[in-house]
């Protein structure tokens, strides 16, 4: 295994794979500090690029992006009070309040050293636990592989949503659009209704586009204006907490500690993602420090279990897709997608059949939140002004990339019909409360979810559940699905029982 870990340091050496890395975190920083625009809608813009490009320049690309996104996030959270992404929501509550008495460039630097090493903190968690883990693969047949899946599609439309009942619906949609067109194991044409378009299925990239990049357009179109909307962008000019700032880290241990475990821990989960990481960090720091009082007033300690956790569930996202196959976040669900459209199929054999790339992409992780607080301490007062672009130029920008690399991916007309259609479905979704993420993992896991099944029923038959793994996986789902309504159950009964 120490071989491997070394062999995987080997695309550090290639110059081709460092530049779309380097680019790839740099893009992150930029587009995490927009609040409109985060690195999931940035990963969907560039899926056209998959097409033409290699493993080792598109992956190291979107996996980068992903990493440094929540940190430029930060810049904005803490200095103007407007958080670049959803997870950066929790670090604007200490740190803007620090801003405002004045310490703003201490903030800054506690938020920024925070959430990098928390992801590289959790990064470095995946390489060790990597043996576990893969004695973990082998154990898992296609039988439990189909519960994995539902698990994950699960997860993510039960603990994700605010509604489960619409994250469930939307969960379902996805899978009803990915059974579009012929079906593997017998050739039979479904959902076509005649149309020769849709015997491949429904195309990756415009169901994408549609559902994550074109509803934010519509809100920049409706918004006009600045992005802040004329918020004055005076920033601390120079880094000279940077030292005080490591010394709040290490005079705060459990808080940092907690966090990036937690991060960790909730990144692994499918369907998560950085949102719950970040929320479960804070409040279990409020509920067990001194200071819990202070939280959202300017609390060091909140701004501390804030940010690390929110970068360090990228490294259990990641290496749960990678052995899984199954998405951690939105945004893994997108990358996934990249994977697939470069030929990459992530689950139990891409650690086997592709261990030094799937390595250097945690390694891609590391050297991401290395270079993105880097690049953030030293031109954050210059980086914070990005956020002051005019929406009708993003617009101008954004919206002909969208149509022509649509169309050029294929030069197929209806891909643009697909783009806007998939548009009116995205906007509604968002309008009435629906997950976009739990549809589009839907569609993503659709096809695994089917092969594993018939492999599972071709091996084993119809009782093919009847193993350990399942059963337990099985047991899990019904408890995620089952909490909720024996919660409110429990509290009638209770305090029926007190009347």
């Amino acid at each position: 295994m120490l071989e491997t870990l070394v062999a995987s340091l080997q695309y550090f050496t290639n110059p081709t794979f460092v530049g779309w890395m380097v680019a790839g975190a740099l893009i992150g920083i930029i587009v995490g500090i927009i609040p409109a625009i985060g690195g999931m809608e940035t990963i969907a813009l560039f899926l056209p690029f998959t097409f033409v490009l290699r493993p080792e320049q598109a992956l190291p690309f979107m996996v980068a992006v992903m990493a440094t996104a929540f940190t430029g996030g930060l810049i904005t959270a803490v200095l103007l009070g407007i958080p670049g992404d959803g997870p950066n929501i929790a670090s604007c509550l200490d740190g803007f309040p620090m801003t405002q008495r004045g310490e703003g460039s201490r903030a800054l630097a506690v938020g920024l050293l925070s959430s990098s090493l928390g992801g590289l903190i959790s990064a470095l968690l995946c390489l060790v636990t990597i043996p576990v883990v893969l004695v973990l693969v082998y154990a898992i047949t296609s039988a439990d592989m189909v519960f994995v899946v539902l698990l994950g599609l699960l997860c993510l439309a039960a603990l994700s949503a605010g509604d489960v009942k619409k994250g469930l619906i939307s969960g379902g949609m996805g899978l009803l659009i990915s059974f579009i067109g012929f079906q593997a194991n017998t050739g039979v044409p479904r959902f076509t209704f005649g149309s020769g378009y849709l015997y491949d299925g429904v195309p990756l990239l415009p169901l994408a586009m549609g559902l994550f990049a074109m509803p934010v357009i519509i809100e920049l179109v409706t918004q006009g204006g600045e992005i802040v909307k004329g918020r004055a962008l005076t920033v601390t000019k120079g880094m000279q907490n940077v030292w005080q700032a490591a010394r709040d880290i290490l005079r705060s241990p459990g808080v940092f500690i907690r966090g990036v475990i937690i991060g960790y821990i909730v990144g692994i989960i499918p369907g998560i993602g950085s949102m719950t990481a970040t929320w479960v960090s804070y409040g279990q720091a409020k509920g067990t420090s001194e200071e819990g009082k202070q939280f959202g007033t300017g609390s060091v300690e909140g701004l501390i279990a804030a940010s690390c956790a929110t970068n360090a569930s990228v490294g259990g996202d990641l290496l749960c897709t990678l052995v899984l196959g199954i998405p951690g976040s939105a945004s893994m669900a997108i990358i996934v997608g990249g994977m697939l459209m470069i030929g990459l199929i992530p689950g139990p054999r891409m650690l086997t059949d592709h261990t030094a790339l799937s390595l250097s992409l945690i390694y891609v992780v590391i050297a991401g939140n290395i270079i993105g607080v880097a690049i953030c301490l030293f031109f954050a007062p210059q980086l914070a002004k990005v956020a002051a672009i005019p929406a009708r130029i993003l617009v101008a920008l954004i919206v002909p990339i969208i149509f022509v690399s649509t169309f050029a991916v294929t030069q197929e007309f209806n891909d643009l019909i697909v783009l806007i259609i998939a548009t009116i479905l995205g906007e509604a979704m968002q309008k009435f409360g629906y997950s976009r993420p739990a549809l589009f993992m839907g569609y993503i896991l659709g096809g695994l979810f089917e092969h594993y099944l018939f492999l599972a029923l071709g091996t084993a038959g119809p009782l093919f559940f009847m193993r350990p793994i399942s059963l337990s996986l099985i047991g899990i789902m019904l408890a995620i699905v089952s909490y909720r309504p024996l919660k409110k159950l429990f509290i009638r009964l209770f305090s029926e029982s007190n009347l």
